[in-house]
Formats: C-alpha cells, structure tokens, sequence
C-alpha cells in the first residue's frame, strides 16, 4: 500500500479506522495504514465533511496526484456560499432563474442549467443580471465572491476579493493577497459577454527573502501581473522565454499549494501539476515540472 500525504489549506481532524490526527492550517499529514479517510473541517469556518476516494481526481473538496512512491491528497477551499431565496432575471426574450437554496446556487434557463455547491453562510447577498449575463455578490466576515452566468452557454465565472462594487456596465473587484498592497480588477458586460477592462497591481517596494520568491511569481502568474513576473526571473531565463510564453507554460492556474517554498501543486487547465523552482541570487534561474 503507497504512502500517502495530505496537505490542508485549512484546519480539520483527519480520521481511520485506526486514527484521527488534527492538522491546523497549511500542515500536512503521511498516512502509512489506512482504509477509509474522512476529512472533518474544524475552525472559524465550517465546510461540509467528506471522504476521500483516492480514485476520485474530479471532486470539489481535494486533488489526487501521484508522485515518486507517494499519493499527494490537496485539500481545497471550495466554493462558499447559501441561503434561500429564487431570483427571475429577462434579457431580450430570455427568461433566467437564479435558485440559492442552503446547499447549493442553481442558475437555469429554459435550455440550461449549471448548479454551483455551496457550503457557508453569506451574511448578504446582491443578486441582478447586466445583459445575459446573471450575477450574485456573496458578502463574508472578511471576503466577498463574485458568480457571474452566462445564459447563452451556461457557463459560470467566478471571482473573490475583499470588496465587489456593482458598476454601471459590470464590476470593481478590489483585494489583497499579502504580496500586493491592492489588485483592483475592472470588468464589464457587452452584447458578446463578460470581459476584463483593466486590472491594477500596487506593491510596496522592498527586497522579497529567497523564501518567498516562488510564492510571489505563482501568484503572479495567477493574477497575470506580467511586470512583477518579469521582475523575478533570471536574465538567463528571460533571454531563454518571453513573458507569453512563460503565462502559455503555466497555463490558467485555478488553485496552487505551496509543499515547501521552492516547490509548488498547482491545479492548471484542470490538470494537477508540481513545479520545482530553482532560484540564483534571488532570481528564478529555471523551473521544472512533474510532467516534463
């Protein structure tokens, strides 16, 4: 039987047949004997608990990847949100109906329909629609999420920030990530959909330990801030790669976890990814990965 880690952005009791081990935030745990394996979340925020089916790759609560002689478990934040009220939206000649019951947000036409679950208590919620498009604001303690719909396809986008400003064509998402001061993202609404305006980075200037330089460039690259990407590449790296072609190599990073500071998981394009950061005078001097 593989040895297997679990690695938990959030504090919960991990519990066998033979054990329960508590982890606190960004710990991680080697289960050597193990049969079945149930995640308890504990702490300020309550998720659903879960079991893990380590032949489930597609689940909303954890990632599975294989690597050398172990099997990797990420635990993941997960959507947040409930309550219990049903929305009717009209564009043109289509009519659209968000449901938000305890468990689940559920945006339907009379062609389509895309259920997003939900597993934490809003204290607010802002509900409307810009053209085709549909939109709930989801207020917490300290955050606030943004779920936009597309009627026409039946696709969902979500964003998160400190604070969600409805404008008079879309959204102002302002938030920070304990890198930057302040991202500021614009977005705006036309008769083809949801599309970005702009997006603004503010950082203090100061000298970044070797530490946490691979934490700033995955989050740069997340947050497509290509000026602070460049800033912490190698010049031997940079004349090897263009800015666009280091975005194409990571690809659209929904998720990452840092293992340790120089190693990463990230969940890119829906794959599961490890990257190995190799850094030279507080530079990145080159990166690998388990799929090379």
């Amino acid at each position: 039987m593989k040895s297997i880690v679990i690695y938990s952005p959030f504090e919960c009791l991990i519990k066998t047949s033979a054990q329960e081990l508590v982890l606190d935030q960004n710990e991680s745990v080697s289960l050597d004997n193990y049969d079945e394996i149930f995640v308890y979340p504990t702490g300020k925020t309550k998720r659903l608990s879960f079991k893990i089916d380590l032949n489930d790759n597609d689940n909303q609560f954890y990632s599975v990847i294989e690597r050398n002689d172990k099997t990797l478990v990420f635990l993941l934040d997960g959507l947040i949100s409930q309550n219990t009220d049903i929305f009717h939206f009209k564009y043109d000649n289509l009519e659209s109906q968000l449901a938000v019951s305890s468990s689940a947000l559920t945006f339907s036409t009379k062609d389509h329909k895309k259920q997003i679950l939900l597993n934490s208590k809003p204290s607010k919620i802002n509900s409307g629609n810009f053209k085709h498009i549909d939109y709930i604001v989801l207020e917490f303690e300290n955050s606030q999420i943004l779920i936009c719909y597309n009627t026409k396809n039946n696709r969902a986008r979500q964003f998160e920030g400190d604070k969600i400003t409805i404008t008079d064509d879309g959204f102002k998402i302002t938030s920070s990530n304990g890198i930057y001061d302040s991202i500021v993202e614009e977005l705006f609404v036309d008769n083809s959909g949801l599309k970005s305006k702009s997006k603004a980075f503010t950082l203090t200037q100061q000298l970044i330990p070797a530490k946490l330089v691979p934490y700033k460039f995955i989050c740069a690259v997340k947050s497509g801030d290509n000026e602070t990407i460049q800033s912490l590449l190698s010049d031997n790296l940079l004349q090897k790669l263009s800015i666009a072609q280091v975005q194409q190599y990571f690809g659209k990073i929904s998720y990452f976890y840092m293992i340790d500071y120089k190693t990463c998981f990230a969940i890119s394009n829906n794959e599961n990814i490890i990257y190995e950061f190799y850094l030279k005078d507080n530079k990145i001097e080159d990166i690998t990965d388990n799929k090379s």
